[in-house]
């Protein structure tokens, strides 16, 4: 079986590694399974620049080489083409494999290229924003290529339910946990707790509005949270870009917050992994929309950290039922439980930690997740 698959790894070559690994679950985890894959992504040449954010030639970008990188590291030679302006020198083979691909997947929709096409490919859109996606096109008019695919997945774990707050534009959306492939994320448990952490965008993009209600990101969340370290008895950091918010986060210092820059971390693959695996359990806020949205969003950054045997502290999205709650997974909607579920991680964790990498090999191993996808497809 043969799939192409479309990703966003190019476009970010500075603090790009989560996004790098969200393109790279899906690749991997579907080469795990015994699929033939080519990985693609089409980029703008205006795009392209160089480390300090100048403009350069393609072969002399921080985009081409972040691409390359990725490329040698998982060993996808002949299997992975990044298409500047919709050209590439092995383009005819490329042509040729997506001529006979049984699958396109399309991670967040981005790529278009009238270069290569999928005459008999199941296309699929891959939805990474249930609700802002959905807004974006009902009230925005944002054409987010939903008309060039035949199947729509999404991170909406619950955006098939009809208590979700928000529209569908006619399209039927297929849930799905993300894939973590857990031979990239071995299991590190800690002796001792340490410190909750998390990485985040403090700005994201901009808030949107449907039925009179605003879905907001992340920032309008922390709002809530700005004492909240103070009444919990391990400390909480966050991996985000400090040097451009100094300011705004003198009262989270005050209220007991720790912050590490974020580029650093995020800078390779490895560092990335490595932030995470030094952390003791995941504490993080959802974006305003996914909250409001009851869609059941689920982050792709989660499974990794539950892979590596981190209890996920996450504010609740509506997920519900679908994860058993309270080992490893601790849903919340108020600072009260929020704080009652990081102390019974602090507590109880060894056990907490076992139940984390548990919670990863039956609902997010890369096997499991895409097998289950496939057979709703």
């Amino acid at each position: 079986m043969k799939i192409v698959i479309a990703g966003g790894i190019a476009a970010q070559p500075f603090a790009g590694a989560g996004n790098a690994w969200n393109t790279l679950n899906w690749v991997l985890g579907f080469r795990e399974l015994g699929w033939d894959v080519w990985m693609i992504e089409n980029l703008p040449s205006e795009h392209c620049v160089d480390l300090e954010w100048r403009k350069r030639p393609p072969a002399e970008s921080a985009n081409v080489a972040w691409w390359n990188d990725m490329v040698r590291t998982f060993e996808l030679e002949g299997r992975a083409t990044l298409l500047i302006d919709d050209t590439a020198p092995e383009i005819d083979i490329l042509r040729d494999f997506a001529a006979e691909a049984d699958i396109f997947l399309n991670l967040s929709g981005h790529f278009r290229s009238p270069g290569v096409q999928f005459p008999t490919a199941l296309k699929v859109y891959q939805d990474g924003d249930p609700a802002f996606t959905q807004i974006w096109s009902e009230c925005y008019a944002c054409d987010m290529n939903f008309a060039a695919h035949d199947r729509f997945i999404t991170a909406g774990t619950r955006f098939d339910s009809p208590q979700r707050f928000a529209p569908d534009c006619g399209i039927e959306w297929i849930p799905t946990f993300p894939p973590v492939v857990l031979k990239y994320w071995p299991y590190r448990p800690q002796e001792r707790f340490d410190r909750f952490t998390s990485i985040a965008n403090w700005e994201g993009y901009k808030n949107v509005e449907w039925h009179s209600q605003w879905f907001t990101g992340k920032r309008e969340e922390y709002e809530k949270l700005v004492d909240f370290p103070k009444t919990v008895s391990a400390p909480i950091e966050l991996a985000m870009h400090v040097h451009y918010h100094e300011e705004e986060l003198i009262p989270y210092r005050a209220g007991g917050w720790t912050f590490t820059e974020a580029r650093p971390v995020c800078a390779t693959l490895e560092s990335y992994a490595n932030y995470i695996g030094g952390s003791s359990a995941e504490f993080s806020v959802a974006k305003g929309g996914y909250v409001l949205s009851r869609g059941g969003w689920f982050s792709d950054r989660g499974v990794c950290y539950a892979a590596m045997g981190k209890p996920l502290v996450v504010q609740d999205t509506g997920v519900g039922d679908l994860l058993p709650q309270g080992e490893g997974y601790h849903p919340w909607s108020t600072p009260e439980e929020a704080r009652a579920a990081c102390e019974r991680v602090i507590e109880d964790f060894p056990n907490q930690q076992k139940a984390a990498r548990r919670l990863a090999e039956e609902y997010f191993d890369s096997n499991k997740v895409l097998s289950r996808l496939l057979d709703r497809l």
